[in-house]
Protein backbone atom coordinates (compact mmCIF):
# COMPACT_ATOMS: atom_id res chain seq x y z
CA UNK A 1 0.00 0.00 0.00
CA UNK A 2 3.04 2.41 0.96
CA UNK A 3 4.76 2.01 -2.78
CA UNK A 4 1.19 2.58 -4.67
CA UNK A 5 1.01 5.67 -2.65
CA UNK A 6 4.41 6.73 -3.56
CA UNK A 7 4.08 5.76 -6.85
CA UNK A 8 0.60 8.37 -6.89
CA UNK A 9 3.36 10.85 -5.40
CA UNK A 10 5.94 10.67 -8.05
CA UNK A 11 3.53 10.79 -10.85
CA UNK A 12 2.89 13.57 -12.74
CA UNK A 13 -0.64 14.73 -13.79
CA UNK A 14 -2.20 12.98 -16.23
CA UNK A 15 -3.71 15.61 -17.76
CA UNK A 16 -3.75 19.36 -18.94
CA UNK A 17 -6.94 20.30 -16.78
CA UNK A 18 -4.96 18.60 -13.92
CA UNK A 19 -1.88 20.73 -14.53
CA UNK A 20 -3.87 24.21 -15.02
CA UNK A 21 -5.56 23.33 -11.61
CA UNK A 22 -1.86 23.04 -9.79
CA UNK A 23 -1.51 26.60 -11.34
CA UNK A 24 -4.10 28.21 -9.83
CA UNK A 25 -3.18 27.35 -6.31
CA UNK A 26 -2.13 29.75 -4.01
CA UNK A 27 1.83 29.01 -3.61
CA UNK A 28 2.17 31.17 -0.94
CA UNK A 29 0.03 29.39 1.46
CA UNK A 30 2.08 25.46 0.94
CA UNK A 31 5.04 24.18 2.24
CA UNK A 32 8.14 25.05 0.55
CA UNK A 33 10.59 22.49 -0.98
CA UNK A 34 13.92 24.28 0.35
CA UNK A 35 16.41 21.84 -1.50
CA UNK A 36 17.40 24.34 -4.20
CA UNK A 37 18.95 26.78 -1.03
CA UNK A 38 21.92 24.22 -1.19
CA UNK A 39 23.69 25.43 -4.01
CA UNK A 40 23.31 29.04 -2.69
CA UNK A 41 24.36 28.15 1.21
CA UNK A 42 27.12 26.30 0.00
CA UNK A 43 28.58 28.22 -2.73
CA UNK A 44 32.40 27.68 -3.41
CA UNK A 45 33.93 30.68 -5.05
CA UNK A 46 33.00 33.82 -3.22
CA UNK A 47 33.80 35.98 -6.51
CA UNK A 48 30.58 34.32 -8.65
CA UNK A 49 27.82 36.61 -9.06
CA UNK A 50 25.14 35.38 -6.60
CA UNK A 51 21.29 35.14 -7.33
CA UNK A 52 17.98 34.71 -5.67
CA UNK A 53 17.31 31.50 -6.40
CA UNK A 54 13.74 30.73 -7.71
CA UNK A 55 11.09 28.79 -5.79
CA UNK A 56 10.86 24.81 -5.28
CA UNK A 57 8.67 22.31 -5.59
CA UNK A 58 5.83 22.16 -2.82
CA UNK A 59 6.75 19.61 -0.27
CA UNK A 60 2.74 17.67 0.21
CA UNK A 61 1.65 17.31 3.88
CA UNK A 62 3.38 14.26 5.55
CA UNK A 63 1.92 10.89 4.95
CA UNK A 64 3.06 7.67 6.02
CA UNK A 65 5.37 6.81 3.51
CA UNK A 66 9.19 6.70 4.02
CA UNK A 67 9.44 8.77 0.97
CA UNK A 68 7.44 11.77 2.30
CA UNK A 69 9.21 11.71 5.42
CA UNK A 70 12.85 12.04 3.52
CA UNK A 71 11.89 14.65 1.33
CA UNK A 72 10.54 17.20 4.04
CA UNK A 73 13.59 16.35 6.07
CA UNK A 74 15.76 17.14 3.72
CA UNK A 75 13.70 20.23 2.55
CA UNK A 76 14.35 21.54 6.38
CA UNK A 77 17.80 21.03 6.44
CA UNK A 78 18.50 22.75 3.32
CA UNK A 79 16.68 25.54 5.12
CA UNK A 80 18.10 25.36 8.19
CA UNK A 81 21.44 25.76 5.98
CA UNK A 82 20.72 28.42 4.32
CA UNK A 83 19.58 30.40 7.23
CA UNK A 84 23.09 29.70 8.70
CA UNK A 85 24.98 30.60 5.98
CA UNK A 86 27.59 33.70 7.04
CA UNK A 87 26.77 37.32 5.75
CA UNK A 88 29.94 38.96 4.53
CA UNK A 89 30.36 42.71 4.23
CA UNK A 90 32.01 43.71 0.67
CA UNK A 91 35.35 45.42 1.21
CA UNK A 92 34.67 47.82 -1.37
CA UNK A 93 30.87 48.82 0.31
CA UNK A 94 32.13 48.21 3.79
CA UNK A 95 30.28 50.97 5.90
CA UNK A 96 31.68 50.92 9.57
CA UNK A 97 29.94 52.83 12.48
CA UNK A 98 30.88 53.93 16.15
CA UNK A 99 28.21 53.52 19.05
CA UNK A 100 28.43 56.14 21.25
CA UNK A 101 25.57 55.97 23.42
CA UNK A 102 25.89 59.81 24.76
CA UNK A 103 26.43 61.12 21.00
CA UNK A 104 26.32 64.69 19.71
CA UNK A 105 23.17 64.41 17.83
CA UNK A 106 19.93 64.92 19.91
CA UNK A 107 18.54 61.44 19.94
CA UNK A 108 21.43 59.72 17.70
CA UNK A 109 24.11 57.45 18.74
CA UNK A 110 26.12 55.53 15.82
CA UNK A 111 28.74 57.84 14.73
CA UNK A 112 29.62 56.73 10.56
CA UNK A 113 33.20 58.43 10.12
CA UNK A 114 33.31 57.65 6.37
CA UNK A 115 29.89 57.63 4.95
CA UNK A 116 28.79 56.20 1.30
CA UNK A 117 26.28 54.76 -0.32
CA UNK A 118 22.64 56.00 -1.51
CA UNK A 119 20.78 55.11 2.58
CA UNK A 120 22.58 58.39 3.74
CA UNK A 121 20.98 60.94 1.22
CA UNK A 122 17.71 60.54 3.01
CA UNK A 123 19.02 59.27 7.02
CA UNK A 124 21.39 60.53 9.53
CA UNK A 125 22.50 63.81 10.20
CA UNK A 126 25.98 65.27 9.62
CA UNK A 127 28.11 67.39 12.35
CA UNK A 128 30.44 69.69 11.96
CA UNK A 129 33.67 67.40 10.96
CA UNK A 130 30.98 65.76 8.07
CA UNK A 131 30.26 62.46 10.57
CA UNK A 132 27.10 61.05 9.99
CA UNK A 133 25.01 60.18 13.06
CA UNK A 134 22.42 57.54 12.91
CA UNK A 135 19.12 57.43 14.90
CA UNK A 136 18.43 54.26 16.95
CA UNK A 137 16.17 52.92 13.84
CA UNK A 138 18.33 54.00 10.92
CA UNK A 139 21.60 52.39 12.70
CA UNK A 140 18.98 49.20 13.54
CA UNK A 141 17.98 49.05 9.91
CA UNK A 142 21.35 48.95 8.35
CA UNK A 143 22.53 46.56 10.63
CA UNK A 144 19.81 43.75 10.01
CA UNK A 145 20.00 44.40 6.35
CA UNK A 146 23.96 44.29 6.21
CA UNK A 147 24.42 47.53 5.28
CA UNK A 148 26.11 48.94 8.04
CA UNK A 149 29.02 47.07 10.38
CA UNK A 150 28.60 48.42 14.23
CA UNK A 151 31.57 48.40 16.05
CA UNK A 152 31.66 48.65 20.20
CA UNK A 153 34.32 51.66 21.04
CA UNK A 154 38.04 50.44 22.05
CA UNK A 155 38.09 50.89 25.90
CA UNK A 156 40.76 53.54 25.74
CA UNK A 157 38.11 55.62 23.13
CA UNK A 158 35.52 54.72 25.62
CA UNK A 159 37.27 56.59 28.09
CA UNK A 160 37.92 59.53 26.29
CA UNK A 161 34.56 60.26 24.93
CA UNK A 162 33.78 60.88 21.16
CA UNK A 163 36.80 62.46 19.17
CA UNK A 164 37.31 65.47 17.76
CA UNK A 165 38.51 64.16 14.52
CA UNK A 166 36.95 62.86 11.77
CA UNK A 167 39.32 59.50 11.80
CA UNK A 168 38.42 57.28 14.15
CA UNK A 169 40.98 54.62 15.12
CA UNK A 170 39.50 50.62 14.54
CA UNK A 171 41.98 48.94 16.15
CA UNK A 172 40.37 47.62 19.58
CA UNK A 173 36.84 47.76 18.44
CA UNK A 174 34.71 45.14 18.55
CA UNK A 175 31.80 44.21 16.26
CA UNK A 176 27.92 44.59 17.69
CA UNK A 177 26.07 41.85 17.15
CA UNK A 178 21.95 41.57 15.73
CA UNK A 179 20.93 40.50 19.27
CA UNK A 180 22.76 43.45 21.12
CA UNK A 181 21.94 46.03 18.78
CA UNK A 182 17.83 44.86 19.54
CA UNK A 183 19.11 45.36 23.67
CA UNK A 184 20.87 48.74 23.11
CA UNK A 185 18.70 50.44 20.62
CA UNK A 186 15.12 49.34 21.59
CA UNK A 187 13.79 51.36 24.03
CA UNK A 188 16.00 54.09 23.80
CA UNK A 189 14.54 57.81 22.58
CA UNK A 190 11.36 56.12 22.59
CA UNK A 191 12.02 53.54 19.88
CA UNK A 192 10.22 50.49 20.22
CA UNK A 193 9.59 47.19 18.73
CA UNK A 194 6.08 48.08 17.24
CA UNK A 195 7.44 51.54 15.36
CA UNK A 196 10.59 50.01 14.60
CA UNK A 197 8.43 47.13 12.76
CA UNK A 198 6.79 50.13 10.91
CA UNK A 199 9.68 51.99 9.78
CA UNK A 200 11.79 48.98 8.63
CA UNK A 201 9.00 48.19 6.17
CA UNK A 202 8.17 51.11 5.00
CA UNK A 203 11.90 51.67 4.33
CA UNK A 204 12.39 48.44 2.68
CA UNK A 205 8.81 49.19 0.66
CA UNK A 206 11.14 52.37 -0.50
CA UNK A 207 9.43 55.18 0.83
CA UNK A 208 11.30 57.37 3.56
CA UNK A 209 10.55 57.57 6.75
CA UNK A 210 11.75 60.20 9.09
CA UNK A 211 10.48 60.85 12.68
CA UNK A 212 7.45 63.45 13.34
CA UNK A 213 8.16 66.70 15.67
CA UNK A 214 5.95 64.90 18.23
CA UNK A 215 8.07 61.98 18.58
CA UNK A 216 8.47 61.93 22.00
CA UNK A 217 6.27 64.59 23.24
CA UNK A 218 3.96 63.82 25.75
CA UNK A 219 1.15 65.83 24.36
CA UNK A 220 0.75 66.88 21.29
CA UNK A 221 -2.38 68.95 21.29
CA UNK A 222 -1.63 72.05 20.30
CA UNK A 223 -3.11 75.31 22.33
CA UNK A 224 -6.20 76.83 20.76
CA UNK A 225 -7.59 80.04 21.85
CA UNK A 226 -11.51 79.89 22.91
CA UNK A 227 -13.43 82.44 20.74
CA UNK A 228 -17.06 82.40 20.39
CA UNK A 229 -18.33 81.40 17.15
CA UNK A 230 -20.41 84.57 15.22
CA UNK A 231 -23.34 83.30 13.63
CA UNK A 232 -25.16 85.74 11.44
CA UNK A 233 -28.80 84.70 10.79
CA UNK A 234 -29.93 83.46 7.63
CA UNK A 235 -32.49 85.07 5.48
CA UNK A 236 -35.10 82.51 4.42
CA UNK A 237 -35.39 81.92 0.83
CA UNK A 238 -38.05 81.96 -1.21
CA UNK A 239 -39.96 78.88 -1.73
CA UNK A 240 -40.55 77.47 -4.92
CA UNK A 241 -37.04 76.01 -5.51
CA UNK A 242 -35.86 73.02 -4.32
CA UNK A 243 -32.51 74.37 -4.23
CA UNK A 244 -33.73 76.78 -1.92
CA UNK A 245 -35.25 74.29 0.26
CA UNK A 246 -32.12 72.41 0.51
CA UNK A 247 -29.92 75.29 1.09
CA UNK A 248 -32.87 76.77 4.17
CA UNK A 249 -32.44 73.18 5.62
CA UNK A 250 -28.45 73.70 5.66
CA UNK A 251 -28.77 76.42 9.00
CA UNK A 252 -28.46 73.76 10.93
CA UNK A 253 -25.16 74.00 12.40
CA UNK A 254 -22.65 71.66 11.04
CA UNK A 255 -18.72 71.19 11.57
CA UNK A 256 -16.89 72.60 9.26
CA UNK A 257 -13.31 71.01 8.85
CA UNK A 258 -11.92 73.84 6.46
CA UNK A 259 -11.84 76.69 9.33
CA UNK A 260 -8.78 77.24 10.44
CA UNK A 261 -7.90 76.27 14.39
CA UNK A 262 -7.84 79.68 16.18
CA UNK A 263 -11.89 79.72 15.21
CA UNK A 264 -12.63 76.54 16.65
CA UNK A 265 -14.06 77.58 19.86
CA UNK A 266 -13.25 74.29 21.93
CA UNK A 267 -9.70 72.86 22.58
CA UNK A 268 -10.03 69.40 21.64
CA UNK A 269 -9.36 66.57 24.71
CA UNK A 270 -5.67 65.05 24.59
CA UNK A 271 -5.47 61.92 22.75
CA UNK A 272 -3.04 58.53 23.34
CA UNK A 273 -2.27 58.32 19.58
CA UNK A 274 0.85 60.47 18.62
CA UNK A 275 2.12 61.30 14.86
CA UNK A 276 5.64 59.45 15.09
CA UNK A 277 6.71 58.93 11.60
CA UNK A 278 6.73 61.55 8.46
CA UNK A 279 6.43 59.10 4.87
CA UNK A 280 7.42 60.54 1.43
CA UNK A 281 6.53 58.63 -1.33
CA UNK A 282 9.89 57.08 -3.61
CA UNK A 283 8.32 59.17 -6.07
CA UNK A 284 8.37 62.72 -4.18
CA UNK A 285 11.64 64.50 -4.46
CA UNK A 286 13.40 64.40 -1.02
CA UNK A 287 15.94 66.73 0.46
CA UNK A 288 17.11 66.27 4.18
CA UNK A 289 17.68 70.45 4.37
CA UNK A 290 14.59 71.13 2.84
CA UNK A 291 12.03 67.57 3.20
CA UNK A 292 8.50 69.57 2.41
CA UNK A 293 5.50 68.38 3.60
CA UNK A 294 5.13 64.68 4.01
CA UNK A 295 2.68 62.70 1.66
CA UNK A 296 1.29 60.88 4.79
CA UNK A 297 1.82 61.20 8.55
CA UNK A 298 1.58 58.24 10.66
CA UNK A 299 0.62 57.17 13.90
CA UNK A 300 1.45 53.56 15.56
CA UNK A 301 -0.92 51.78 17.70
CA UNK A 302 -0.04 48.79 19.82
CA UNK A 303 -2.80 46.57 19.48
CA UNK A 304 -1.63 44.71 22.38
CA UNK A 305 -1.81 47.63 24.67
CA UNK A 306 -4.47 49.26 22.79
CA UNK A 307 -7.16 46.33 22.24
CA UNK A 308 -10.30 48.75 21.41
CA UNK A 309 -11.38 51.07 18.96
CA UNK A 310 -10.25 54.34 19.32
CA UNK A 311 -12.85 57.02 20.24
CA UNK A 312 -13.76 59.96 18.28
CA UNK A 313 -12.59 62.20 21.37
CA UNK A 314 -9.36 60.52 20.38
CA UNK A 315 -9.38 60.49 16.77
CA UNK A 316 -10.50 64.41 16.98
CA UNK A 317 -7.69 65.01 19.19
CA UNK A 318 -5.15 63.40 17.16
CA UNK A 319 -6.54 64.75 13.77
CA UNK A 320 -6.07 68.21 15.42
CA UNK A 321 -2.59 67.88 15.88
CA UNK A 322 -1.92 67.98 12.19
CA UNK A 323 -1.81 71.02 9.89
CA UNK A 324 -5.01 71.46 7.25
CA UNK A 325 -4.22 69.43 3.94
CA UNK A 326 -7.09 70.35 1.98
CA UNK A 327 -8.12 68.67 -1.27
CA UNK A 328 -6.48 70.28 -4.44
CA UNK A 329 -5.73 69.32 -7.82
CA UNK A 330 -7.32 68.56 -10.80
CA UNK A 331 -8.27 65.20 -10.63
CA UNK A 332 -10.05 66.00 -6.53
CA UNK A 333 -11.69 68.63 -8.18
CA UNK A 334 -13.41 66.09 -10.78
CA UNK A 335 -14.10 63.79 -8.36
CA UNK A 336 -16.21 63.59 -5.22
CA UNK A 337 -15.34 60.97 -3.40
CA UNK A 338 -11.86 61.26 -3.97
CA UNK A 339 -12.15 64.75 -1.90
CA UNK A 340 -14.09 63.01 0.76
CA UNK A 341 -11.23 60.15 1.02
CA UNK A 342 -8.09 62.89 1.49
CA UNK A 343 -10.67 64.86 3.80
CA UNK A 344 -8.97 68.53 5.35
CA UNK A 345 -6.84 66.69 7.62
CA UNK A 346 -5.60 63.00 7.58
CA UNK A 347 -4.01 60.43 9.59
CA UNK A 348 -2.58 56.88 8.53
CA UNK A 349 -3.15 54.66 11.62
CA UNK A 350 -0.23 51.72 11.13
CA UNK A 351 -1.74 49.12 14.00
CA UNK A 352 0.77 46.44 15.12
CA UNK A 353 -0.37 43.15 16.34
CA UNK A 354 2.79 41.04 17.48
CA UNK A 355 4.64 42.15 13.91
CA UNK A 356 1.74 41.72 11.64
CA UNK A 357 0.91 45.85 10.92
CA UNK A 358 -1.98 46.90 9.15
CA UNK A 359 -2.41 50.28 7.93
CA UNK A 360 -6.08 52.21 8.44
CA UNK A 361 -6.33 55.84 7.00
CA UNK A 362 -8.57 58.22 9.23
CA UNK A 363 -9.74 61.52 7.37
CA UNK A 364 -11.77 64.63 8.42
CA UNK A 365 -14.21 64.50 5.87
CA UNK A 366 -15.94 67.47 4.42
CA UNK A 367 -19.34 66.25 4.25
CA UNK A 368 -20.94 69.79 4.24
CA UNK A 369 -18.44 71.37 2.02
CA UNK A 370 -19.70 69.21 -0.51
CA UNK A 371 -23.73 70.17 -1.40
CA UNK A 372 -24.72 67.24 -3.18
CA UNK A 373 -28.47 69.16 -4.18
CA UNK A 374 -26.56 72.09 -6.39
CA UNK A 375 -23.95 69.18 -8.41
CA UNK A 376 -24.88 68.34 -11.94
CA UNK A 377 -25.64 64.55 -12.96
CA UNK A 378 -23.51 63.07 -15.72
CA UNK A 379 -26.07 60.71 -17.27
CA UNK A 380 -24.75 58.12 -19.55
CA UNK A 381 -25.40 57.25 -22.92
CA UNK A 382 -24.98 53.40 -22.18
CA UNK A 383 -27.68 50.71 -20.99
CA UNK A 384 -25.71 49.65 -17.56
CA UNK A 385 -27.21 52.16 -15.60
CA UNK A 386 -27.05 55.18 -17.21
CA UNK A 387 -29.82 57.38 -19.43
CA UNK A 388 -32.44 55.11 -21.13
CA UNK A 389 -32.00 55.13 -24.95
CA UNK A 390 -35.01 56.80 -26.67
CA UNK A 391 -37.72 54.82 -28.73
CA UNK A 392 -37.10 54.97 -32.08
CA UNK A 393 -40.02 55.19 -34.66
CA UNK A 394 -39.57 51.72 -36.92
Amino acid sequence: MADLDEEAINQPPSSSHDSGANIDQDVSDETQDFRFLSSFATLSDPTQPQTLPRRGDKDFEPNPTLHQANVLTSARNAMHNALSYPRLHNPKSRIIGIYYPDGLQSGACVCVPNPKGQHFRTMAQADSLNRMWLLPEEALYLLERGSLDIRWPAEDTWKKGIPETSSFELEGTVPMSLQAAYACFLGRSGLTMERFSVYSGLRRGGYVVVRAETWDEEDCTPDLQTQKESRKPVPTPAPGIMNNIYRSLSIIPAYDPSRPDDEINKTPPSSPYKIAFHVYKPSTPYKKSNPGPPDFRLAVVDARSNPVIPTLENLSALLASTPQDPPRGEKMDRLLYMRLRHGYRNVILAVVDQGVVSYLRISDAGFMKEPLHSQKRNLGPGNKGGRRPSNKKR
